[in-house]
């Protein structure tokens, strides 16, 4: 386990557990098949692959570049906060969407399987999928919990 993060066995552990046992699977596979740096390698990209196809579900419904698709994302993801007691939007405007994350359960669960070395591939994924599904929005993060920060905070920028 790494010292970063602090693991909670609550309900919310517990949950994410069961919602990632097929990835802990194929994580596990790659530590135990591959280098670490190809392993991560791998990681980074089926995250980044995840993540792009679920946000073009979610916003298939809009032309990539547009002002109603970033909207549509910023609906999204306030939906999501409210229903989420880890995460705060701190911003939404038509321009701006900032998100803190207080806990990272996802990161708790691999570290629990000893496959924590693994986890900031998933936040690489963040500003991939941007630049895939959200044309004309930059990302940015400043604190991360799995490199030791107290929290994860996100912010997305409508340019175009």
């Amino acid at each position: 386990m790494d010292p970063k993060v602090k693991i909670t066995k609550d309900e919310i552990f517990e949950q994410s557990r069961e919602r990632h046992l097929i990835t802990l699977g194929f994580l596990k596979a790659l530590k135990d098949n591959f280098s670490r740096d190809l392993a991560f390698k791998i990681a980074q990209q089926g995250f980044t692959n995840y993540m792009t196809e679920y946000y073009n579900l979610v916003l298939k419904s809009t032309e990539n570049g547009t002002q109603e698709r970033f909207d549509l994302f910023r609906r999204h993801y306030e939906e999501y906060a409210a229903k989420c007691p880890y995460c705060n939007i701190e911003e939404s405007t038509p321009n701006v969407l900032k998100v803190r994350y207080t806990r990272c359960p996802f990161a708790e669960v691999l570290a629990e399987y000893n496959l924590y070395d693994l986890a900031y591939a998933f936040c690489l994924s963040d500003s991939a999928f941007t630049k895939n599904a959200l044309s004309g929005v930059k990302f940015y993060r400043e604190h991360e919990i799995v490199k030791g920060d107290s929290y994860c905070d996100h912010t997305w920028i409508f340019t175009k």
